[in-house]
């Protein structure tokens, strides 16, 4: 069974031919704006999962144009969709804002979720080259470790020596876990303006995507 996800904008047709294609579906999950265009668009989609008997859930998202709430939105929603399931999960990102396209692809990209556009004229699927992997996968079972204490505890400055003393690692591993993570681009080391032999260890903006 498959599950389809969506986002929609103000062109029912842009979501439908992948409801059509997708094989065994089990459901269809698709996001939208609040605009009077995309909610006319959204009943048009469910009046079409309604013919098929297929059930479908409608997001409206209150803020368009948030890239990483919006992604931060999407990811939970799949994370949940397979949990403790066999279920597969597909992603149509024909529809909607720049900004929910692009989440929706950060979150495939993220996941390693097999992605279809559809075309605007001809409403062709076309398949989106992205690497059937998880991103996340990248950083090891401790680094993620980090990286989610990080996360937590955002509004409190961390030395490595805290941070190493926090999760029981001794010092110079902590310093090569937050190198490698620097490296990566998911921590930041900014310098203490209190004391310039110190420096903050801190998750990058949009660290927790990969820690969700």
């Amino acid at each position: 069974m498959t599950i389809l996800f969506g986002t929609l904008g103000w062109r029912p047709q842009s979501l439908m031919p992948s409801i059509k294609s997708t094989a065994e579906l089990e459901r269809v999950a698709f996001y939208h704006s609040s605009h009077e265009k995309s909610r006319t668009a959204r009943a048009k989609v469910m009046d079409f999962c309604n013919t098929l008997g297929i059930p479908a859930t409608a997001v409206e998202l209150s803020d368009a144009f948030n890239l990483l709430e919006i992604a931060r939105r999407i990811r939970e929603d799949v994370v949940k969709a397979r949990t403790g399931s066999p279920t597969s999960v597909r992603f149509n990102i024909a529809g909607g804002t720049r900004l929910m396209s692009s989440a929706a692809l950060l979150v495939c990209i993220l996941e390693g979720i097999p992605t279809t556009y559809v075309h605007d004229e001809t409403y062709e699927e076309i398949q989106l080259p992205l690497l059937k992997m998880n991103y996340a996968e990248r950083l090891s079972a401790k680094q993620r470790e980090i990286l989610a204490y990080l996360v937590a505890h955002r509004e409190k400055p961390m030395t490595e020596t805290g941070l190493a003393k926090a999760l029981g690692v001794h010092k110079s591993t902590m310093n090569h876990h937050v190198h490698q993570l620097r490296a990566r681009g998911v921590v930041e080391v900014v310098p203490n303006p209190k004391d310039s032999r110190a420096h903050w260890v801190r998750a990058a903006p949009a660290a927790d995507l990969l820690v969700g």
